[in-house]
């Protein structure tokens, strides 16, 4: 709801959503290639990543690793040391890594994980604990260097201050739907930014669904330097919608139309259904 008046207030005046939020800062958003799962092998896993990388011009890919939440178990055994192994060979040096467990480990195990990650230079460590396993969370993130990022589970702004204030966390990730919106996310983002912190919103949204994360991230002084974006194969274009988000040199553009900056095809509406309650 709120992001359909933010488009119906941006048509209105004549101002994209990112220009109502604030400002343009950036003309486009450099993105990590996610959707990740762990119904694959290892080695497939990496394939679609390399022909990830190969497709968009991508700088950053996030695996996901462990079991979900297992209790220290892999998705099948050796599988998560193998993706370190082939990652490290077919994008080390070349491509930002990150890992997100999903809450696959006790504080113990995720400190073990997470060295491993500091020492392969991976850019953040993400949900290494169960989400509401706060105190365990805080363990991992007192014991490494390396970013610890989650909160795609969470809609308390109070809860996202006591968790930046107590030092929990070192990248916030609120999604923009679950956790009610732009404004709500730019009020997580200024916490942040007083201490000096990323904020990288969870996104699973491609296509017209994903423009909310653009405007957030064209807008927002403290996003991190890339934002999530799942890409498991090649994009398909759309007729029904314009513009589409192409990624090309690891980047996608910013819609500069006025509101959400979608123009929806008239024809198509047409041909849909309307519901009266």
């Amino acid at each position: 709801m709120e992001q359909s008046l933010f488009d119906l207030l941006g048509k209105t005046v004549r101002k994209s959503a990112s220009e109502l939020m604030g400002g343009v800062l950036r003309k486009e958003v450099a993105v990590y290639l996610s959707g990740s799962g762990r119904d694959t092998t290892a080695e497939e896993e990496v394939d679609v990543y390399v022909r990830g990388v190969e497709e968009t011009g991508a700088k950053a890919v996030k695996f996901k690793i462990g079991g979900r939440m297992s209790a220290n178990k892999d998705t099948y055994p050796g599988r998560t040391e193998k993706i370190f192994e082939l990652a490290a060979k077919k994008f080390g040096g070349k491509v930002t890594l990150m890992a997100d467990a999903n809450g696959s480990y006790s504080a113990a195990k995720a400190i073990e994980v997470g060295k491993r990650l500091q020492e392969m230079k991976y850019l953040f460590f993400e949900e290494p604990c169960p989400w509401e396993e706060k105190g365990e969370m805080k363990k991992v993130t007192d014991a490494l260097d390396i970013k610890i990022a989650f909160g795609e589970q969470d809609s308390s702004l109070w809860m996202f201050h006591w968790m930046i204030e107590n030092k929990v966390i070192d990248v916030v990730q609120p999604d923009l739907n679950y956790s009610g919106g732009f404004t709500r996310a730019v009020r997580v983002a200024r916490m942040a930014r007083k201490v000096n912190m990323w904020i990288c919103p969870h996104n699973t949204q491609t296509g017209a669904a994903s423009v909310n994360i653009l405007h957030f991230a064209a807008s927002t002084p403290n996003v991190g330097p890339y934002m999530e974006y799942v890409h498991r194969s090649e994009a398909k274009t759309e007729s029904w919608y314009k513009p589409n988000f192409t990624i090309k040199n690891g980047a996608i553009p910013v819609p500069t139309g006025p509101g959400l900056g979608l123009e929806i095809d008239p024809d198509y509406l047409k041909k849909a259904t309307l519901l009266r309650g």
